[in-house]
């Protein structure tokens, strides 16, 4: 059984350490600084040190340095935890001997597979036979090399600076397309703002119409301006949609605990005012919390249960139920017994204006659902439905990755 010496100032870090390598079988001592790994090494045996290299007093780099100078240790190999991404950084390690670099945070499957494949290298070079080569393993297979350190450490260096380049280039293209992204939206805003104004008009006159001069207008011209104030109104529900989902995208994210249960309790009393006779059985646990902006999570659950309360209509004995569930990530959901959908266009459902119902069987935009998904893609998480026709239909998101 390898003997692990972890050295990590932070103790929640430190138990994470603890917890990976102690689930792999390896035998973990774990200390918060260089100066008592130092002392450990000075007495025991070790066959990895794992160190991250910010630490109070004595770096991971002198940590290294220190062992790798030390005849006794000097075979021990090195990782260094990093969340450095400079070369000079990189650099630095090298010079310290460092035998290997994780950059935090890390995944513990990736973090425990270069842990086996430095092992497993140590050992072929301990166990090889010839001096033309060394062998190492490299993604599963055995591979010999003959170049020399200098003509490594070149290829790892220039390898290392194009990787760099190409994650500097990448954050430029995405500062660009956010920023892209904020002038549409902002000139989505100001358009849609705009477009009130000749709208209130076409309204307006079209009202006065029917007030002043219904005695001179036939049948016809009574269709004709019902269909323009339809219109009109169907309009303006539009703008206020788009204007809704373009709010969402603007000003700072406010995360703290959101009273979930208590939002969504008040959402339902608002609904259920707007038709007291409806019969519906509404399923809120009050204590159900989470950590997300409370204003703008609360257009999400307005959003998911006015659809439900939509979409049970036709039900005698509506059912609308909000919950979560624990399966390795906190899950909540929306559930109702209405209307439901086809499996098959569940893509469709949180594009803008895309809808799985005729106007004439659910009224609506076709916008709610996209600004949903926007405030959790904000919000770090995702959002997801499934629902069978006739059957009803379920709305899950979650608050982060």
């Amino acid at each position: 059984m390898t003997r692990v010496l972890a050295v990590e100032d932070s103790a929640t870090q430190a138990e994470e350490l603890r917890y990976i390598l102690d689930s792999e079988g390896y035998q973990v001592t774990v200390v918060p600084d260089a100066e008592r790994a130092l002392e450990r090494l000075a007495n025991e045996s070790y066959g990895l040190v794992v160190s991250d290299i910010v630490m109070p007093g004595l770096s991971g780099y002198d940590l290294c340095r220190r062992i790798k100078e030390n005849a006794r240790t000097h075979d021990i190999p090195v990782i260094l935890l990093t969340t450095l991404n400079d070369p000079l950084d990189i650099i630095q390690g090298l010079e310290s001997g460092a035998d290997n670099f994780i950059t935090k945070p890390y995944e513990a499957s990736n973090f425990l597979g270069r842990v086996r494949t430095m092992l497993a290298n140590r050992r072929l070079r301990t166990e090889a036979k010839t001096a033309e080569g060394v062998e190492i393993l490299f993604l599963g297979k055995k591979f010999v090399i003959n170049s020399d350190k200098e003509q490594i450490l070149d290829l790892l260096i220039s390898t290392f600076e194009d990787i760099v380049r190409t994650n500097r280039e990448l954050q430029q293209s995405q500062a660009a397309l956010a920023n892209t992204n904020r002038e549409l939206e902002s000139f989505s805003y100001s358009v849609s703002h705009d477009l009130r104004a000749p709208l209130r008009s076409i309204s307006g006159f079209s009202q006065a119409l029917v007030e002043d001069e219904a005695d001179r207008l036939d049948e016809r011209g009574h269709d004709y301006l019902q269909r323009i104030q339809a219109a009109t109104l169907r309009m303006a529900q539009l703008i206020d949609d788009l204007l809704s989902l373009a709010r969402v995208s603007r000003g700072e994210l406010q995360r703290g605990e959101a009273r979930l249960g208590e939002i969504a309790r008040a959402c339902a009393e608002v609904l259920q005012q707007t038709d007291p006779a409806r019969a519906v059985e509404w399923v809120i646990p009050p204590d159900l919390r989470g950590d997300a902006d409370p204003r703008l999570v609360k257009i999400v659950l307005e959003n998911l249960l006015g659809n439900a309360w939509k979409f049970t209509r036709k039900r005698p004995a509506a059912r609308i139920e909000v919950g979560v569930r624990e399966n390795g990530q906190r899950t909540y959901f929306v559930r109702d017994n209405g209307a439901g959908f086809d499996m098959a266009h569940a893509e469709k459902l949180f594009a803008p204006f895309q809808r799985l119902h005729t106007a004439a069987e659910f009224e609506g935009t076709g916008v709610g659902l996209a600004t949903v998904q926007r405030i959790i893609h904000r919000h770090g998480g995702r959002i997801w439905a499934e629902g069978i026709p006739g059957e009803g239909a379920t709305f899950f998101f979650t608050l982060n990755g």
